[in-house]
């Protein structure tokens, strides 16, 4: 009996050439079936929101300007920078996402992880940052409240759906050194950053306005932005710099979540800043072009820094198949 049980024992544990259906650590070259939210509605959804946008930059200041904001005109030049951010970035990000998510392609979720929070913020800010209370504007932007709420809703839904998307099997190898180097670089530029908008709070406590006078012609939109940026975007690049050093792989989604957010809103309050300079406008922040334009080209280096494998890895897999 002894003898009969050893022989099975031996069987079972032979190697089999069968396919395991057991976890593999390696990333997978096909979209799971289990995501959070199906994968269809995260396409489709992707898609309706790069059309907002451009329908937004389309009947606005660059288009037909059927949007009457209630705004100053320091403001409609920022609105209008925003919307050329849209229009060459954002908005293409969203759609080539949304499409290769449709066609199932597991590379998508590198840009549909991009978008959300930026997606939610615009919708939030040109909602909640007009001068609803003062006689002196007038405007239509109430009329065109549903598609704000789509970019809200949308980024909500790409949020989550996109988060869902990854596992800890597709975060590369970080080497600690390039990691603190970069991380004492941003911190530096973030608490830039805070300071500036801080110190914008304190004069205008203090004395009732901005030396520009860009805080009375439309408060609504100082306290906005600054409650936006002071409570959710410098935040959340604080705790991404603080996962890079601590989880970085565990984090993986979460780090290309913030840096897709510093890259998209970066550029959209850079081009703000083109438009307003272009047309002479002297509620220019200087210091602030300055500072916006250093974060956002280090947001870009850490994103990089997050995919380079990743390219690399398609870059050879491609010149292997051309082979």
């Amino acid at each position: 009996m002894s003898s009969v049980l050893k022989k099975q024992y031996e069987t079972r544990n032979e190697p089999s050439n069968e396919p395991s259906n057991e976890p593999s650590n390696e990333p997978s070259n096909k979209p799971s079936n289990e995501y959070l939210i199906p994968w269809y509605i995260i396409g489709v959804t992707a898609i309706i929101c790069a059309a907002t946008l451009v329908l937004i930059a389309f009947l606005g200041p660059i288009g037909q300007e059927i949007i009457q904001y209630r705004t100053s005109q320091s403001g409609i030049w920022q609105i209008a920078g925003q919307d050329l951010a849209n229009l060459v970035l954002i908005a293409p990000i969203s759609l080539i996402g949304g499409i290769l998510c449709l066609a199932r392609r597991a590379g998508s979720k590198y840009l549909l992880i991009l978008t959300p929070i930026t997606l939610m913020y615009t919708g939030l800010s040109m909602g909640i940052g007009q001068e609803w209370s003062n006689s002196a504007y007038s405007g239509n932007v109430e009329d065109y409240w549903w598609l704000f709420g789509i970019l809200v809703i949308g980024g909500l839904i790409l949020l989550l759906g996109s988060l869902s998307m990854f596992t800890e099997a597709d975060a590369p190898d970080f080497k600690p050194r390039g990691l603190q180097i970069y991380v004492g670089l941003m911190i530096v530029f973030f608490l830039l950053f805070a300071v500036m908008w801080i110190s914008q709070i304190q004069q205008v406590t203090s004395t009732g306005d901005l030396p520009d006078g860009s805080y009375k012609a439309a408060p609504t939109a100082f306290w906005a932005i600054r409650y936006l940026d002071l409570g959710v975007s410098i935040p959340l690049g604080f705790l991404a710099l603080s996962l890079m050093l601590s989880k970085p792989k565990k984090a993986y989604s979460i780090l290309l979540l913030f840096f897709g957010f510093f890259i998209t809103i970066g550029t959209s309050v850079d081009m703000m800043a083109i438009v307003q300079v272009l047309n002479g406008d002297t509620e220019t922040a200087k210091n602030g072009l300055v500072i916006f334009s250093i974060l956002t080209f280090f947001s870009y280096g850490g994103l990089f820094y997050l995919v380079k494998d990743k390219l690399h890895r398609g870059v050879v897999k491609s010149s292997d198949n051309q082979n």
